[in-house]
């Protein structure tokens, strides 16, 4: 299947002035997806599958099924599922492939990784493709206000390597307070000095100035570095920070609060996502890993008697296919997708499954405690001809070509995204943690002026020709929680309810406006004043009735114009037993399920204070060695072990559809 980038015709039928409604974005857009579109993975007899054929009924035992696909075969028994192939399933997936004799099946509900995800500046024109989920909040109260019915876009990856083929690529570990507090919540051997191992692990760091080797490592499957292209601009920033006394560290050490120049998951320019890295090397070398792409997860098997998770059912060609794990089911969906998973399969609130006709299994809190990194889009710097990076059709057109075969110059860097601040504000309590992230995301000023919604909604042009540049001040550690709930009207293939609740605590808010007011001193400085950068966030709609530069001009133009920085976690909460919101143990475990863990971003107690990308691949690294540990101690687990070969055994002999595993 060919990649397809997003549809822009309806925005552009009534918004012709926005430069991405042009024709020459739609014949870059076709020559992006002539040169890209396809996946080095994907097999020669590629084609579409139509998942249409199957349909949600709660009068028949809750599912009806449609074309089951026959009996199960010997072959569908595996030793592990892995439900999910993103940042955490990929690394699952080849750990536990490492073991020669487990069977280990990684099932992912999108495609292969096409190779336009391989281009680090097309990483705008990746959301809202054929690859992502499409995921939009509820409306809320306190946020999103000017949005497009007043919903934000949560872009989730739906392909091999997950949200993190379709991200940024940044590579920051978060501050080593944040594992400590997790430790401290009751959540034993997840301290700062225990994880620090599980990150170095996964590292391949031979960047000259990540040089003390008790913070990082090499060898690893995941290629970690600096982009081989930095623009005038990133220069610029970079000195404006540091005449306002940030120190240049490595912010992937024991401190954070400074500025870096950002080390990325790439290789010589080219992005590395876990499915790059992890899956790519072994895929055609491990006989004992299956994986299973455009297999849409329905339900995990969970044997309503004993609580023993014994296997997990999809769909994939119209056809319903259940396969079976004699050891455990792990469920790294994200953490938007792996509540929904455990909801579906009678793991959650039991008001909510009850209300959804659902059989409760284990009432637990999954898709509470959901978090975010917010920050608002309306703080623009405009730039002059001096550095501004504009270029014209066949200059653009020239520098992907120069990418494809290089893989180098402006395409094979993010532009200003990869500089990066931490900062404190007057509201933080904490000596040495941040509060507040800054960085210069970049935009088109004219469009911007012209359209603020849709130029997002349209924002499908590269990372490395702009004339302007939006300060984001990222809140890290948000006080407000939201939740997620299935979606009534179409519960299995409906996108789930995201009741994100952003900026519900007002601190959220002034933290946010606190970080604006330090960040607007980039234009005071030097740097900036010689290259005559200006502000232009006086005209836009909706805060007019407010004075401009105010602290309430802010808090308006936060609340309307609201983005996110795709950080969702939290919603399978890892906490001790007596944590009555907790959804897993500390060794994952899925509270009251035997044989079922979640290893993902969803099992954070509380949000990172930093990009959550490289913190689920330590969780993975840590979980997988916690799953070897149960069961390549043959004293762990013998008799669930047996009781579960023997239940699946008792299938083949002719048990239907629903049967008890009995003990």
């Amino acid at each position: 299947m060919s990649w397809v980038p997003p549809n822009l015709s309806e925005a552009c039928l009534v918004h012709t002035n926005l430069t991405t409604c042009q024709p020459s974005t739609f014949f870059f857009l076709q020559l992006v997806t002539n040169l890209f579109g396809r996946s080095q993975d994907a097999p020669q007899n590629d084609f579409d599958h139509d998942f249409s054929e199957f349909v949600f009924s709660k009068g028949a035992g809750f599912f009806d099924e449609k074309g089951s696909g026959g009996e199960p075969k010997k072959e569908d028994m595996y030793d592990f599922i892995v439900i999910g192939a993103g940042s955490g399933g990929c690394v699952v997936a080849n750990r536990l492939s490492e073991i020669s004799k487990w069977r280990v099946l990684l099932l992912e509900a999108g495609d292969e990784e096409p190779d336009v995800t391989s281009v680090p500046a097309l990483s705008p024109v990746l959301q809202r493709s054929s690859i992502d989920w499409g995921y939009m909040t509820q409306p809320q109260a306190h946020s999103c206000l000017a949005r497009r019915n007043q919903q934000c876009a949560w872009p989730r990856g739906k392909v091999m390597g997950g949200s993190s083929a379709i991200n940024y690529m940044i590579y920051i570990r978060g501050n080593p307070g944040d594992y400590d507090e997790w430790a401290a919540l009751g959540n034993h051997g997840w301290s700062y000095q225990e994880v620090l191992p599980y990150f170095k692990k996964s590292e391949n760091n031979h960047d000259e100035e990540a040089h003390d080797k008790h913070f990082h490592g090499t060898g690893g499957y995941l290629n970690v570095e600096r982009f081989p292209y930095q623009d005038e601009n990133v220069k610029i920033g970079f000195e404006a920070y540091k005449e306002l006394g940030l120190e240049v560290i490595d912010q992937n050490s024991d401190r954070q609060i400074g500025v870096m120049l950002l080390q990325h998951t790439v290789k010589h320019g080219v992005r590395q996502s876990t499915n790059t890295a992890f899956i790519r090397p072994i895929r055609k070398k491990r006989t004992n890993l299956k994986i299973e792409t455009r297999a849409h997860v329905i339900r995990i098997l969970i044997d309503p008697k004993t609580k023993v998770a014994y296997g997990a059912e999809y769909l994939k060609n119209n056809q319903m296919v259940r396969v079976f794990a004699k050891k455990e089911v792990i469920l790294s969906a994200g953490a938007l997708n792996s509540p929904k998973i455990l909801m579906l399969s009678g793991v959650g609130p039991a008001k909510h499954l009850e209300e959804m006709g659902i059989e409760t299994l284990k009432d637990l809190s999954v898709g509470e405690n959901l978090q975010d990194h917010p920050t608002p889009d309306g703080v623009i710097f405009a730039l002059t001809n001096k550095t501004a990076t504009t270029a014209t059709d066949e200059e653009r057109e020239a520098d992907l070509y120069r990418f494809k075969e290089h893989h180098d110059g402006p395409f094979s860097a993010t532009g200003t995204v990869q500089l990066n601040a931490f900062i404190q504000t007057k509201y933080e309590k904490s000596y040495d943690r941040p509060d507040i992230q800054l960085t210069l995301d970049v935009i088109n000023v004219a469009n911007f002026i012209e359209d603020p919604i849709l130029t997002y909604e349209t924002n499908v042009l590269p990372l490395a020709y702009y004339d302007g540049l939006v300060l984001r001040p990222i809140l890290l550690n948000p006080e407000s929680r939201g939740y997620i709930r299935l979606n009534q009207s179409d519960p299995i293939y409906g996108a789930p309810m995201f009741y994100a609740n952003t900026f519900y605590e007002r601190i959220d808010l002034l933290r946010i406006v606190e970080g604006i007011k330090q960040g607007l001193n980039l234009l005071r400085t030097h740097a900036f004043r010689k290259v005559g950068a200006r502000l232009v966030s006086n005209s836009l709609p909706g805060c007019e009735n407010h004075e401009f530069g105010t602290d309430e001009y802010w808090e308006c133009i936060i609340t309307l114009y609201t983005n996110t920085i795709y950080h969702q976690v939290g919603t399978c909460k890892m906490g001790p037993k007596d944590d009555k919101t907790a959804v897993v143990d500390p060794e994952l475990r899925v509270y009251g399920i035997k044989n079922l863990r979640v290893i993902d971003a969803s099992i954070m107690p509380k949000v990172v204070r930093g990009n959550t990308n490289a913190p689920t691949i330590m969780i993975a690294e840590k979980g997988s060695d916690m799953v070897k540990h149960s069961w390549l101690d043959k004293s762990a687990h013998p008799a669930s072990a047996k009781e579960l070969v023997s239940c699946v055994d008792d299938f083949f002999k002719g048990f239907s559809f629903g049967f008890n595993c009995r003990r």
